[in-house]
């Protein structure tokens, strides 16, 4: 275990726990003390999986300590351990000028895009795109600023005359989920994989019939156990830095190459569809 010194506030209270823990929690009360800066960055899942115990364990070890959940504890964790500049870009400083912040955000973007090129697979990406092609209807599902990105998606994917949807209200969304049938597809985007709406809605299209797309930036996350086929992008968040635009930007493009593989499958379908769309609203521009 670490020194007490310079401890925050929840790694102190999982030492004053710690003898009123089971030995199973009391594991994960040690890996959270010997790894605490990387455990803001874990799921649910990944924590269970390095503590070796179950994901109910992790659940209970954070009731205990008097948290709603895991990602109550990680975002008290987060508190106690970011600091303040962190909180926005990891490189940026204080001392820098208007040029400078200029090259450090536009290469930190290229960054997780690159990274994110190098991590996705083309073997799922080729998969995805014949069955987004194949699909009778595509619902994305996504809350909060992965429900922006659900919105666009819709929105990209109807231009080319395939029939997708997206909503913003998660009752709508579950509604939307439960209603959907066999060829149809359910695409689910999560950064941290855990989003409960997200969950619940994609546990409901795969038992109406419909396949599961998850995009995602957690490969061992809760997410990716409801998935057909999983695309995972670069997206290194705390709890602190939720709807960063590296974030937003790196799932925007898996959609922007979904959406132009399955117009290259559908060539001529796609531009017919382009051009009705853009006569559609051409009166409404100047």
């Amino acid at each position: 275990m670490s020194n007490e010194q310079g401890m925050g506030k929840t790694l102190l209270s999982i030492r004053s726990h710690f003898n009123g823990l089971t030995k199973t929690e009391q594991k994960v009360a040690n890996f959270i003390l010997e790894n605490a800066q990387d455990i803001i960055y874990h799921s649910v899942t990944e924590l269970a999986e390095r503590a070796d115990v179950g994901e109910t364990t992790v659940i209970r070890f954070c009731r205990k300590l008097k948290f709603h959940g895991f990602q109550d504890f990680k975002l008290s964790l987060a508190q106690d351990l970011v600091k303040p500049s962190d909180r926005l870009y990891n490189e940026v400083t204080e001392e820098d000028d208007a040029a400078t912040l200029n090259r450090k955000v536009i290469s930190m973007h290229i960054e997780t895009l690159e990274q994110t090129s190098e991590l996705i697979s083309s073997d799922q990406l080729e998969k995805t795109i014949e069955l987004l092609t194949a699909a009778n209807h595509i619902h994305f599902f996504g809350v909060g600023s992965s429900g922006l990105t659900a919105l666009q998606a819709a929105h990209s994917f109807s231009r080319i005359g395939k029939q997708s949807f997206a909503k913003t209200d998660t009752h709508f969304q579950a509604m939307t989920a439960a209603l959907m049938h066999p060829g149809d597809v359910a695409v689910g985007i999560s950064i941290s994989g855990s989003t409960k709406d997200t969950l619940e809605n994609l546990s409901l299209a795969k038992k109406a019939g419909a396949k599961i797309v998850v995009i995602t930036s957690n490969a061992r996350s809760p997410i990716t156990k409801l998935a057909d086929i999983e695309l995972l992008m670069v997206a290194r968040e705390n709890p602190l830095q939720g709807s960063s635009l590296a974030a937003k930007i790196s799932q925007l493009a898996v959609i922007d190459i979904l959406n132009v593989g399955v117009s290259l499958k559908i060539k001529d379908e796609a531009l017919k569809y382009r051009e009705i769309t853009a006569k559609s609203i051409s009166e409404k521009l100047y």
